[in-house]
């Protein structure tokens, strides 16, 4: 047949050209994570060591304002407003410090982030990660991490629930990720429209976020809520 070698062709240029994109898009998740860790530790090294310095000057103040009490009340209060902003800011540096991705196995990060979550939240993790669950590429990782950091977050601040449920499975060369829980659940189609109309920065559960990272790893993403019935999400991502 005279078109199949140019059939051919077509067929091995466009499997070339989803195989650049797919390198690129896992370049790109490696170059956004480091590019976050550096926000962190900036954020480290200047901001909290200025709220410090303030806090440490504001406690010099509010002593020898003790002859003014009403002066003294208002140093205080910037004290306790800083104290709180100071707060946040750990929270956020806790929350997305380095867990080191290219050293430590898939299984430890996952395990490692159920215990924080717990911690910072009070929330149950119910966990089941396998034993022969095996490690994947470094963007699998950072996405798995960040998708279930996500997940995990959306549970706490909307479903109500007392707890959530994580599973990982591995089949070959793909990874399934599931977070699950009971509680008030939602309509998954007007989230995701209201996202896309306000953009994932305002949107209500950032599950666009999720679909884009999936997306670019080549993965699948799968959504199940409704009302009243709890809530449940999968995504699959290649390993290798």
């Amino acid at each position: 047949m005279p078109g199949a070698g140019l059939l051919l062709l077509g067929v091995a240029v466009k499997r070339r050209d989803a195989d650049v994109r797919a390198a690129a898009s896992r370049r790109l998740l490696a170059t956004s994570e480091r590019e976050l860790q550096r926000i962190v530790l900036d954020m480290h090294d200047g901001p909290v060591q200025d709220i410090f310095a303030a806090l440490s000057q504001l406690q010099v103040l509010e002593r020898a304002l003790a002859p003014d009490p009403p002066s003294q009340v208002r140093a205080r209060q910037a004290m306790g407003l800083l104290e709180r902003a100071l707060g946040e800011i750990r929270n956020f540096i806790g929350a997305f410090r380095p867990p080191g991705f290219e050293r430590r196995p898939l299984g430890a990060i996952i395990e490692g982030l159920a215990v924080q979550h717990e911690t910072l939240t009070n929330q149950a993790v119910e966990l089941t990660v396998p034993a022969d669950l095996g490690d994947c590429t470094l963007a699998a990782k950072i996405a798995i991490y960040r998708i279930l950091q996500e997940a995990l977050a959306n549970g706490h601040r909307h479903s109500g629930a007392p707890g959530q449920r994580v599973m990982v499975a591995r089949r070959d060369v793909t990874i399934t990720l599931t977070v699950s829980d009971d509680g008030k659940g939602f309509d998954p189609e007007r989230v995701l429209a209201r996202e896309a109309d306000v953009g994932v920065e305002g949107g209500h559960f950032g599950l666009r976020g999720i679909q884009d990272r999936v997306a670019m790893l080549g993965g699948t993403f799968a959504l199940e809520s409704a009302p009243g019935h709890g809530t449940s999400l999968t995504v699959a991502l290649p390993a290798e």
